[in-house]
């Protein structure tokens, strides 16, 4: 049965990023490997977002979406992804790699599992598990702890209470970099051209409607139907991937100063039952800057997964970004050394928008 709540978008074309959407229509886009974005107890597709032009020139890059009035559970979301690989497998068999950031990284550890069974006909076309900040440490978390109280608040103080959540997600650089792109100082090493700032700028202007309003009944229900029910089920489990799937690789990637999970201890641990692990740790970064402006997610998933680099793209984040201190890590000054970002009017102008793409 259809569940209208959980959706599976491009965000490249829906965005109308010019290079995707002509792969689109050229019917080159479905040559390359499927990569599906499992994201965070938001729902959204904004942690990554400003990775994905990188992403896509190598993934055919889907992200799930879930509303904020959706209430399946852990098992019904697995459900769903499992349903949704099934369907974009079912004409053409290509590779499929996973990305879960925090609890999607508990959601693709379960999808892979189930994918490995016997009832699956998917575990060869599985390649790779990328985690981002997966929250398999949950009940070992501030989140847990912290969390449960705001969603009992009542409901004039509950914004208050949401406030007081925010410094689990962020981190003392956050703002620094944003007021750099914002007065044309730098922009992320992985936007470093005119199309990408473009496509940045339009997910900016998007946030109003992208960014999910959480009342309390959803706060509580995903801290408890998604986190905490997930995290108990996959203690038991997780450790049986390396025995149904001793072929799949996994990559690690957590951030320094996540506060929101012990995600540094919890890459020790994983690297210790995880299949083929590989672990990378953002210098400084929060719980939702590790795939940010402080990552280069398609370096890494080159130099883990080695079939990713046939092109010759770079395995690591570029230099000058790699060796900048503070708000300044994983940040370049700007490509064309302009004084002023983009003018906003010219996000949708050809040759920087294509909406010929139509969902």
């Amino acid at each position: 049965m259809e569940n209208k709540g959980v959706q599976f978008i491009s965000p490249l074309l829906e965005y109308g990023y010019p290079v995707t959407v002509e792969e689109y229509e050229n019917n080159t886009l479905f040559e390359k490997p499927l990569l599906l974005y499992l994201p965070g107890f938001d729902g959204t597709f904004l942690c990554p977002f400003l990775q994905f032009p990188e992403l896509g020139t190598i993934f055919d890059v889907r992200c799930m979406t879930i509303s904020t009035s959706d209430r399946s559970s852990f098992a019904q979301l697995t459900e769903c992804v499992l349903q949704y690989i099934q369907q974009e497998t079912m004409t053409m068999r290509r590779p499929i790699y996973l990305m879960g950031e925090s609890f999607g990284g508990l959601l693709a550890c379960n999808v892979a599992l189930q994918i490995a069974s016997d009832s699956h006909q998917l575990s060869d076309l599985l390649k790779g598990l990328a985690l981002i900040n997966p929250a398999t440490s949950y009940d070992r978390s501030r989140l847990a702890r912290e969390g449960p109280p705001v969603a009992q608040l009542p409901w004039w103080n509950y914004p208050a209470g949401l406030l007081q959540l925010l410094p689990l997600f962020t981190d003392e650089h956050s703002f620094q970099q944003l007021l750099l792109i914002l007065t044309a100082q730098a922009l992320p090493s992985v936007i470093d051209n005119p199309m990408r700032e473009a496509y940045m700028g339009r997910v900016a202007f998007s946030l109003p409607l992208v960014i999910p309003t959480v009342t309390p009944s959803t706060l509580d229900w995903r801290l408890h139907a998604w986190l905490q029910t997930g995290c108990q089920y996959m203690t038991t489990r997780l450790h049986t991937l390396s025995d149904v799937h001793p072929n799949l690789r996994t990559l690690i990637v957590v951030g320094e100063r996540d506060e929101t999970l012990p995600s540094s201890e919890e890459a020790i641990r994983l690297q210790e039952i995880l299949p083929n692990p590989c672990v990378r740790v953002i210098p400084d970064a929060g719980h939702a800057s590790t795939c940010g402006s402080r990552a280069d997610l398609a370096a890494y998933m080159r130099s883990h997964f080695p079939e990713l680099n046939q092109g010759g793209g770079r395995t690591e984040m570029k230099e000058d970004a790699a060796q900048g201190e503070g708000a300044w890590y994983g940040m370049q000054e700007r490509f064309d050394s302009a004084r002023i970002g983009l003018i906003p009017l010219l996000y949708w102008s050809s040759p920087l928008y294509y909406r010929k793409y139509r969902p």
